[in-house]
């Protein structure tokens, strides 16, 4: 199964979690909002595929050619190429160099070689939790060793920073709601295991699990976030930046807010 077929199936997914926890609304209607492809997203793609998947690199992506478009025959060689593009991504010739020197980074780690061995890549998930059909899609899955990988691109691979990352984009939940669909389909799944890599170099690569209450927070918040599905589907109602009191079923649009607790701190010289 391809990526496009994968994410036009209707179950829920990590990246719809995501837009549920942003507001219901985001969710119900994400196939109306146009997203671009930026260059973070084309680079991470790109690293994927060349680490994970380096056989079937060229079958996605393809080189622009080097050419100077400001001339004649440059303008023309580009379109030619354009024309020629299909449904590859194009790639300019500096970010190809810079994903070739991010997956040897990646691959010289002795690590990698045991991680990325005997399992496979890219491969889909769909299971049910909780009444509802949910999906996922490990970059790598390790059978032997009980080991689900995925893959970040990042600009700060340490520790304290991958941390941050962890916090900022939830990656605590993609980790337990991967595990729990993996788990849920018979598959033995003893961790979750980040490879960090930073997309600046000297390129730096940090191997990453996390503790357990960060799993079970993970869980908590994925649960609940399935249970916000379901209610917006029994009730019809997918609001926006509004407050929903599940006790009194009411839809507060006004709400208060109060400081970040920094600001009571925060002296004016």
């Amino acid at each position: 199964m391809t990526n496009k077929e994968y994410h036009a199936r209707p179950e829920i997914s990590k990246s719809d979690l995501d837009l549920l926890a942003r507001s219901p609304f985001h969710y119900k209607f994400k196939d109306e909002f146009e997203r671009k492809d930026s260059a973070a997203l084309t680079l991470g793609s790109a690293v994927h595929k060349l680490i994970l998947e380096p056989s079937d690199f060229f079958n996605e992506f393809c080189i622009e050619p080097d050419v100077d478009k400001r001339t004649k025959e440059g303008k023309t060689a580009y379109n030619d190429f354009l024309a020629n593009l299909g449904d590859k991504t194009a790639l300019s010739g500096e970010t190809y160099d810079t994903v070739k020197q991010i997956a040897n980074a990646v691959n010289s780690m002795r690590e990698t070689a045991v991680f990325l061995r005997d399992g496979l890549a890219e491969q889909s998930y769909f299971s049910e939790i909780d009444g509802v059909a949910v999906k996922c899609r490990p970059d790598f899955f390790n059978e032997n060793l009980g080991l689900c990988i995925d893959l970040k691109t990042t600009s700060d691979a340490s520790a304290d920073g991958f941390a941050r990352s962890v916090a900022s984009f939830n990656y605590h939940v993609q980790a337990a709601f991967y595990g729990d669909i993996l788990r849920s389909l018979g598959k033995t799944v003893n961790n979750f295991l980040f490879i960090a890599v930073e997309t600046k170099k000297p390129f730096m690569v940090g191997f990453y699990t996390l503790d357990d209450a960060a799993i079970e927070q993970g869980r908590k918040t994925y649960l609940a976030l399935l249970e916000r599905y379901k209610l917006c589907l029994a009730r019809g109602e997918w609001w926006g930046y509004a407050k929903f009191e599940p006790q009194s079923e009411r839809i507060e649009a006004i709400q208060t807010l109060s400081l970040p607790t920094w600001k009571f701190y925060e002296s004016i010289a």
